[in-house]
């Protein structure tokens, strides 16, 4: 019985292990034919968002508009959803917005921000938010600081000139000019030149109280003469604030008008002269630009007359007029444009009725 026995063990030790081999063999033989696992999901945390407001902006001259500039870093694949920016002084400020992409590099925008109660030079907080969109996620971020409003200085060269003789040894030309309330105007220049040759340039210092002046500029010819046609402005405006400078500038092609010297054509008539009035004879007056063979447009001086009277005279390029017509009447305004040589055009004309 000993001998028997021993001789059935390795029978079935190796009858066992066959059995397991062919069991492994096939479980390995389904496996590989199974197609692998898709990989894990990244991660759904929020993505990475880095927004930097710039130290200093720009305070336009009206004082109801800023300009700051926010650069934005989003990583690539998501799509820029929102940006805005809040500029707040106390209990007053505004709002205004900017555009960036998702790139993963930093990306400048410039946000214009609103203020109907004005801005002013200074000091003031600034908070820009960002908001950007994947696959229907959403992320948010946000940064504040303090910011800095410098003056915003504009320039505009009137398009026209005019010969101030017949010999061309001069010109004259308007500029108009506006600065924010708090700057201070420094020494300001327009030169003209044409043709290479010819050249002139005279001074001026604006006046920074957040409107639009016109100043009407003589500029003797420092070298050669001008003649009719094409020429050349330059104006470079400067004020001063806080101990520092800020300047503006234009350049531009104007046309040079002939000498008012011997010229007997009139202006033409103001156009669409209409009136609005309140409930104290307050009225204002508005009209269209006349035109002049030798008077630049910027140059023609208008004349308001009521009830046959002379009111007030409007130059610098304006066409609108404030003024208090009679009570209990009816009221006729008349606008008259006056050219450098003196010549009146026909009068436009509207009435206003105050009769009771």
């Amino acid at each position: 019985m000993r001998s028997l026995n021993s001789s059935r063990a390795p029978r079935v030790s190796v009858t066992a292990i066959l059995a397991v081999a062919l069991v492994i063999a096939s479980t390995g033989a389904v496996a590989a034919k199974r197609p692998p696992k898709p990989p894990p999901p990244p991660p759904s945390g929020s993505p990475s968002i880095t927004i930097a407001i710039a130290p200093a902006g720009t305070l336009e001259p009206s004082g109801e508009y800023a300009n700051v500039d926010v650069t934005v870093t989003c990583p690539d694949g998501w799509a820029w959803s929102h940006g805005g920016l809040y500029v707040l002084q106390n209990d007053r400020g505004g709002a205004g917005t900017f555009n960036a992409s998702c790139t993963g590099t930093p990306q400048t925008a410039r946000a214009r921000v609103v203020n109907g109660n004005r801005f002013s030079l200074g000091n003031w907080n600034a908070t820009a938010y960002v908001r950007i969109v994947r696959s229907g996620q959403e992320a948010r971020a946000e940064s504040t600081r303090t910011i800095r409003l410098e003056p915003g200085v504009t320039a505009r060269v009137a398009d026209q000139g005019q010969l101030t003789g017949t010999t061309g040894g001069g010109i004259r030309i308007a500029v108009a000019v506006a600065c924010p309330v708090g700057a201070t105007g420094q020494q300001s220049s327009v030169t003209v030149s044409q043709d290479g040759t010819a050249q002139a340039q005279a001074f001026f210092t604006p006046i920074c109280d957040r409107f639009s002046h016109t100043v009407v500029l003589s500029l003797p010819a420092s070298q050669g003469t001008f003649h009719t046609g094409g020429a050349v402005a330059d104006a470079s405006v400067t004020v001063a604030w806080n101990g520092e400078s800020f300047s503006g500038a234009d350049n531009r092609a104007i046309t040079l008008l002939e000498s008012s010297t011997g010229d007997t054509t009139p202006p033409t008539t103001p156009a669409g002269l209409s009136a609005m009035t309140f409930g104290d004879t307050e009225t204002w007056l508005s009209w269209g630009a006349s035109t002049d063979n030798a008077t630049p447009t910027g140059l023609i001086v208008y004349e308001v007359f009521l009830n046959g009277r002379f009111d007030q005279p409007i130059g610098g390029g304006y066409t609108q007029a404030i003024l208090y017509v009679d009570a209990g009447v009816l009221n006729t305004i008349e606008v008259y444009a006056v050219d450098g040589a003196g010549n009146r055009s026909a009068p436009a004309s509207t009435t206003v009725d105050m009769r009771p």
